[in-house]
């Protein structure tokens, strides 16, 4: 058994392969950049109006006079591209404000009379309402780094840039194996001895998180069947997930099965808590999770360690989002094993849920995070300060 810092190199010593690919900015919501993606154009690419009004040159202005009206400027049309001295445009949001203007007053504090403007803005100063070239982003500007993740904003502001293809980081093909006799879909009717299974319900969705549409295979506690599926899925997939079966029971059978289809488990048990027969196996550039069958333990494996492992392998640098927060109520554990803690966290405080046990999954239901405990941690006192994992 190992400890969760020798695991964490472990897998960093073998990490996920994933594979380069170019595609449209409508193909990359949510998706991870393989590279740095740099603005074709400035933005905005000329200096433009922030409001519909009037468009002058600042050293022509005296409240005292009026100015001629001598064009109009709509968004999108450049009919006037410079105006005279001592003359304004009428200009609307967005368009091109023309050479030799350097202002615009809104609409709301002006009055025109027989074609000529009155300013009527004691604040106004030089150089109001205009929106100038490049002041979002140069030509060449950085706009997205690799292994940042394409959120709506970030692709709109790529767009903005002129940007339309992005190299972004291939998701792998996955499969999730659930094994057991016991477990029945929900819907029918259960059995004495049977339950109703749901991990396949919790992996699939936080896959679907990420992108990613698995196979879901079943297998029952005999080694044909059992070998046959974790065949099918190594075939097929670049990553294997399997709950249950993974301790050492008479019915575990998932580790020896493994064994005899090639793959070289890295490590198998971690001094942690739940989640304790936690494995991990490679066989080429496949990679293999076994998770406990415990729904809890399963959702612990996965926000613990392989959604990170699958983030790190994006270019995010560590795949958690690290936090300290002040612990509202006591937590108790007997040393010797890292505790991820289902809690709650809301305005900096931090709330350990009820219900911690591998079986149950009403505190998951409720959590926004884990408290990360020390090995060596026998109590987590109220009013301290404790490090969380955000999820």
């Amino acid at each position: 058994m190992i400890t969760t810092e020798q695991a964490s190199e472990l897998l960093r010593g073998n990490p996920l392969p994933l594979k380069k690919r170019t595609i449209s900015l409508l193909e990359a919501s949510g998706m991870y950049c393989a590279e740095p993606v740099t603005a074709k154009v400035a933005v905005p690419p000329f200096d433009n109006s922030a409001m519909d009004g009037y468009a002058f040159c600042w050293m022509d202005f005296d409240p005292q006079k009026p100015m001629k009206i001598s064009g109009e400027v709509p968004a999108g049309e450049t009919a006037v591209k410079r105006i005279e001295k001592g003359n304004a445009v009428r200009i609307f949001t967005g368009a091109m404000v023309p050479e030799g203007a350097d202002t615009v007053i809104m609409q709301e504090k002006t009055r025109v009379e027989n074609g000529f403007l009155w300013i009527e803005d004691e604040k106004l100063q030089r150089g109001s309402n205009v929106r100038k070239a490049g002041s979002q982003s140069a030509s060449g500007d950085v706009l997205v780094q690799s292994g940042q993740k394409l959120t709506p904003g970030a692709l709109g502001l790529l767009a903005s840039a002129g940007v339309s293809e992005v190299c972004v980081w291939e998701m792998p093909a996955v499969s999730v194996v659930v094994t057991g006799n016991e477990i029945v879909a929900p819907g029918k009717p259960l059995l004495p001895g049977q339950v109703y299974e749901c991990n396949s319900f919790s992996l699939l969705s936080a896959l679907s998180q990420l992108g990613i549409n698995a196979k879901l295979f079943y297998a029952s506690d005999t080694t044909a069947d059992l070998r046959h599926r974790l065949e099918t899925a190594l075939e097929t997939s670049d990553l294997v997930l399997i709950t249950g079966g993974v301790s050492v029971g008479d019915y575990d059978l998932v580790v020896p099965t493994l064994a005899e289809l090639g793959v070289d488990c890295i490590f198998h048990k971690l001094k942690q808590k739940p989640a304790k027969p936690f494995y991990f196996g490679t066989k080429g550039e496949k990679r293999i999770f076994g998770l406990p069958g415990n729904p809890a333990s399963v959702l612990t494996c996965w926000y613990a360690w392989i959604s990170p492992y699958m983030l790190q392998a994006s270019g995010v640098s560590s795949g958690h989002i690290f936090q300290t927060a002040l612990l509202e109520n006591e937590y108790r554990q007997k040393p010797g094993l890292t505790h991820f803690v289902k809690a709650y966290l809301e305005s900096g405080k931090v709330l350990v849920l009820a219900g911690q046990e591998s079986y149950r999954l009403d505190a998951f239901a409720q959590a926004n995070c884990f408290i990360k405990t020390d090995a060596e941690t026998e109590v987590l006192q109220p009013g301290e300060i404790v490090n969380i994992i955000l999820f």
